[in-house]
């Protein structure tokens, strides 16, 4: 796939949103997603797949659910070009043999969020991770070859070099194990932030040891806005055997009280600097 305007959301920004108007439009007409699939001959699970963003839209079933919501002529040639656009592959998936399926849904928010907002217990997110740090990482889950340790590095690598050239406003907070622990050549990695930390769309904090108990002490975490979003659209909780997103109110302004917490009982930006600096120095 070619790359896409800057200035136009990616194929799974589009997908979610007209997943949402597709909801939106269902419950106005005042049908079920059992009558929705009955309709236009698919499963109640794939509309609500369809309608959380998670599912490929057919320009046929949009056709099909536009005639069960009696919506009219204009906006179903709207939905229908939404659709296919939609369905345009993702940069991401060249390297999907490099990661799991679960992940590749993130990295295409990841690549159009207007504003990431993360906290890190064990790692240094991936968008900040040098060679070395990935390729120990990478290790970790049994034997690789090289040539499977230097894609992974190139993945990261591109996801980097896209996120930097139209990046969100990525508001990191990381515990202070995530410093402290050596992970491949760690006086690279701390002088990596050390560098990007003085960056206009970051804002690195670190956790001391010494705040004592915090409420994100459940696990990282990530809260992702989407363009012309005014507050997160989800919370991205990432597990061994998967990742699982939270969509609910009341999921999104519980995460946006704990991340509040964890960064106001973080150092500041220059004491985290600081703190940086001097661990190279070691």
């Amino acid at each position: 796939m070619e790359d896409m305007d800057d200035l136009s959301p990616g194929s799974l920004v589009r997908r979610w949103r007209l997943g949402k108007q597709l909801r939106e439009l269902r419950s106005a007409a005042g049908k079920s997603q059992e009558e929705a699939g009955a309709y236009a001959g698919i499963r109640a699970a794939t509309i609500s797949r369809i309608e959380n963003g998670k599912h490929a839209i057919l320009a046929k079933n949009v056709r099909a659910l536009c005639q069960l919501y009696d919506v009219g002529a204009p906006l179903v040639d709207t939905l229908v070009r939404q659709a296919e656009e939609s369905n345009e592959r993702g940069w991401w998936l060249s390297y999907s043999d490099t990661m799991p399926n679960w992940f590749e849904t993130y990295v295409g928010f990841e690549a159009d969020a207007k504003e990431i907002r993360t906290y890190q217990s064990e790692l240094v997110p991936g968008l900040l991770q040098v060679e070395s740090y990935v390729r120990a990482v990478r290790s970790l889950y049994g034997p690789v070859s090289e040539a499977e340790l230097a894609k992974s590095v190139a993945f990261r690598l591109e996801r980097q070099k896209r996120f930097a050239t139209r990046p969100p406003a990525y508001k990191v907070v990381l515990n202070e194990a995530v410093v402290r622990r050596p992970v491949g050549d760690m006086s690279a990695q701390l002088q990596h932030l050390i560098d990007l930390s003085d960056r206009d769309f970051l804002t690195l904090q670190v956790l001391p040891f010494d705040t004592g108990p915090h409420q994100s002490m459940g696990g990282p975490f990530s809260l992702l806005t989407l363009p012309e979003e005014p507050s997160p659209n989800f919370v991205y909780l990432e597990h061994e055997a998967g990742a699982v997103y939270l969509e609910r109110p009341s999921d999104l302004q519980r995460y946006e009280v704990k991340f509040d917490a964890v960064s106001e009982q973080a150092l500041s930006p220059q004491e985290t600097r600081d703190l940086l600096v001097s661990l190279v120095s070691v």
